[in-house]
């Protein structure tokens, strides 16, 4: 089968990868209960807002300074708010959650004057240095065309890097952007044998509706191939 051929079903199949991230009911509250017991435990209540629906299944908590709402997975067991120490406390922070979609980490990191290409190679560096027998993944052209990847690489969506790896029989990526003074880094893994559906559809989906978010880009997500 031909790439082009393999990166067709990849796209056919994105209602499948939609009901991969999808969350099972929860009783009322609970997800904004777990919210506020990973602010209580990272001591972060007076950094972010817990904005959960009462009805919600995710959790979401909005980091005051940024703008970044952090999403958790409610029940996940790899949920986990953190503050760094910094100059101004509040100033780098990052979440992490997991899933059916992947294990994925944001962080923000207040960096006024600090280019894309400067955030990116630091990115990158850490990355490189915690799995340095990480392979390049390439990213087939057919890929780089799809939708949701030409999405990310037109305005209004903030410019971006991303580098894709197999490390450890998994997929991992880093992503970097700069947002105002806000340094954005996103990290994605899974699976190994899920890497073609992970760099198509998976990652730049959840990038995407990331960088959307907190630079305020109208996209849809649901028609990619239009900004709305």
């Amino acid at each position: 089968m031909t790439s082009r051929a393999i990166f067709a079903g990849i796209f056919a199949g994105l209602s499948l990868a939609g009901a991969a991230m999808a969350q099972p009911s929860l009783p009322p509250g609970e997800a904004k209960a777990e919210g506020e017991a990973l602010l209580i435990g990272a001591k972060a209540s007076d950094l972010f807002e817990n904005i959960t629906s009462q009805t919600g299944t995710d959790i979401k908590l909005r980091h005051k300074a940024s703008g970044l709402i952090c999403e958790f997975n409610a029940g996940e067991r790899t949920n986990v708010l953190a503050v760094f120490d910094s100059a101004q406390r509040g100033d780098e922070i990052a979440c992490t959650t997991g899933g059916p979609a992947g294990e994925r980490t944001v962080y923000a990191t207040r960096a006024p004057g600090r280019t894309l290409d400067e955030a990116f190679m630091r990115d990158l560096a850490t990355v490189q240095r915690s799995h340095p027998g990480a392979q390049p993944y390439e990213l087939p052209i057919e890929a780089e065309e799809g939708p949701i990847l030409s999405l990310l690489n037109r305005a209004p969506m903030p410019p971006s890097h991303t580098a894709r790896f197999i490390a450890d029989h998994k997929f991992t990526s880093v992503s970097s952007a700069m947002v105002g003074n806000w340094a954005l880094e996103f990290r994605y893994t899974c699976p190994e044998e899920r890497q073609d559906l992970a760099a198509a559809v998976l990652q730049p989906t959840l990038w995407a509706t990331t960088l959307a978010q907190v630079s305020k880009a109208p996209i849809n997500l649901s028609d990619p191939k239009q900004a709305v």
